[in-house]
């Protein structure tokens, strides 16, 4: 487990953006957030129409086709109607015994025949106003019996043999021949034909038909063949060309198979009239919208003028106090904000007299603190000390006695009389081989002490004095201060390229992780009474500013290793390097 402390402050980096100025501010957010509620009302708004065009377009194609279906309905039924006429008519006995008998009739009689069955015929002609004619054909004879005019004539052999070319034995046969819908039913004797029904109904009689079945919808209907070719057609008001092709109009088309017949009903119909209030609604609703962004363009120009830019010279004068430290900001004639410019320059007269005292303040206490933290001595290695020079110089008379003086008047000579704050690495390292002989010696044999040699490409560093004594001393007082043998004090170097550092660690057995963490939060407490060694060395090193200096507590085999971390001279900026 590692814990560190870097004896230095972050400072915040301002940038210089404007915070408020056009590119990053609430002005620009505001706008985008304005224009971006206009677009979804918009948006919203666009989408009711877009559903309401497509709702439209499928009830009109629903009613059109609905339409399109009833008109085969009723020409299904026209059809049904006018073969019931067909079946009745060929089934005509009077018919049947003229057809049979014709030729061992008087004159009178046949005459009276061919009236009689020429006011059926026109009967039927009456009962519907798509018949165009009826004929009743005789081929055996050579005759055919027709309406319009009422008429008894010779039979054309050519129709004859097309229209029963057409025919199918025993049902009314519904065909198209030369641009009219046939109603036929042949009659036959045995395996010839004896006679024939056909009733013929006109293109124009179906148009008429068509057009009194329209509705107000209705753009155009066509009675089709199966092919989509045109039979019969109504159209309003343009050529067959253009209602097919639509003529780029926004057409519907619907279409409805007849039952009774080949043939297709084909309805078309053109929803502009349908969709012209959706039209006037987008063209509103675009209307609205351009009125909206432009009142809103005016009100945020209002905004940034009214509101944004006295805020933007507010805040230019807080970036100029804190750069300067002294700035005045002028009135600007809107007194919603002279009253605030006001009150800030007198907020910077103010700041301005407590950063004075603040600045003496701090400089005094900092000068005070590292004057005691530095006489911070314990007394009980004075009297310690001495009293060993006493009981060496009564019992022993050894060599030791010279040692332990010399080195304890150099120890004290070192914290008594260096005035510097910052002295070279070599100095502090020698003060502290006064503290480990005066040490080894007064707890020889039950501790060790191993200083390595320090290498001379670190040795003219400068750190803050007395700031390495501290942690040998902790090591010492908390650490193997009671171990009984083979207590262990080890103090060496690691040199890297930026930094190099100082380890001083030993074998107490009184440490592990769960230690370490607890004895750091005692360290690092501002509130903690704990005088030790490492809590003042702490305090120093938040004194030291921009320095580098970095303190590591870590557990190593049961002891507590401390490792004090310098940045080298000349290895550029520590802000930057400790990122």
């Amino acid at each position: 487990m590692l814990f560190k402390v870097r004896g230095r402050t972050q400072q915040t980096v301002i940038p210089d953006a404007k915070p408020l100025s056009l590119k990053r501010s609430v002005f620009l957010r505001m706008l985008l957030i304005s224009f971006a509620a206009v677009l979804v009302f918009y948006a919203m708004g666009m989408t009711i129409n877009i559903i309401g065009i497509h709702n439209v377009r499928n009830d009109m194609q629903t009613a059109l086709q609905t339409h399109a279906e009833y008109v085969a309905n009723q020409l299904d039924g026209e059809f049904d109607r006018l073969k019931f006429f067909v079946m009745e008519t060929i089934s005509d006995k009077q018919l049947l015994r003229f057809a049979i008998s014709h030729d061992i009739l008087s004159d009178w009689e046949r005459l009276s025949y061919i009236r009689n069955l020429s006011s059926q015929e026109y009967m039927i002609k009456r009962s519907s106003t798509l018949v165009d004619s009826v004929q009743i054909m005789f081929p055996g004879l050579g005759k055919s019996i027709i309406t319009e005019p009422s008429q008894y004539v010779d039979l054309n052999d050519d129709q004859w043999d097309r229209l029963l070319a057409k025919t199918e034995r025993g049902k009314v046969t519904i065909t198209e021949w030369e641009g009219q819908i046939w109603l036929l039913m042949p009659r036959y004797d045995v395996n010839r034909p004896l006679l024939t029904v056909a009733i013929s109904i006109s293109s124009d009689a179906l148009s008429a038909w068509l057009e009194r079945l329209s509705n107000s919808q209705t753009y155009a209907i066509f009675l089709s063949r199966e092919d989509h070719s045109a039979l019969s057609e109504y159209i309003k008001g343009e050529s067959p060309q253009e209602a097919k092709s639509g003529s780029g109009k926004d057409r519907l088309e619907a279409e409805a198979p007849l039952v009774s017949a080949p043939f297709v009903v084909n309805e078309h119909s053109y929803i502009n009239k349908a969709l012209a209030p959706f039209v006037l609604y987008r063209a509103i609703l675009w209307g609205l919208t351009l009125i909206a962004l432009g009142l809103l363009t005016a009100y945020m120009l209002f905004y940034r003028h009214s509101i944004l830019r006295p805020l933007n010279d507010l805040f230019d004068s807080m970036r100029n106090v804190e750069r300067d430290g002294r700035y005045r900001i002028e009135a600007s004639g809107n007194s919603d904000y002279d009253d605030i410019y006001a009150q800030f320059n007198h907020m910077v007269d103010h700041l301005e007299q407590l950063s004075s005292q603040l600045y003496e303040e701090k400089y005094r206490v900092q000068k005070a603190e590292l004057k005691q933290l530095q006489m911070q001595i314990d007394p009980h290695f004075l009297y310690n000390s001495l009293y060993m020079i006493y009981r060496i110089a009564q019992n022993e008379g050894n060599e030791s006695i010279a040692t332990l003086s010399l080195n304890l008047s150099n120890y004290y000579r070192y914290i008594t009389k260096m005035p510097e704050q910052i002295v070279p690495l070599r100095n502090e390292i020698q003060h502290v081989r006064n503290y480990l002989e005066i040490q080894r010696i007064r707890f020889e044999p039950r501790i060790h002490v191993e200083i390595e040699d320090l290498p001379n490409e670190i040795a003219d560093e400068m750190i803050p004095s007395l700031i390495i004594q501290p942690i040998v001393e902790n090591a010492f007082q908390h650490g193997v201060k009671d171990v009984e043998k083979d207590g262990l004090v080890r103090l060496h170097y690691e040199v890297e390229a930026v930094h190099f550092s100082v380890i001083v660690s030993d074998n107490s057995g009184k440490m592990d992780d769960e230690k370490v963490r607890k004895l750091w939060e005692q360290v690092t407490d501002p509130d903690s009474p704990d005088s030790s060694a490492l809590s003042n060395l702490y305090r120093r090193l938040t004194l030291y500013e921009g320095t580098g200096h970095e303190l590591e507590l870590k557990c190593v085999d049961g002891g507590l290793t401390a490792i004090l971390r310098f940045r080298r001279r000349g290895a550029g900026d520590a802000n930057t390097a400790d990122r």
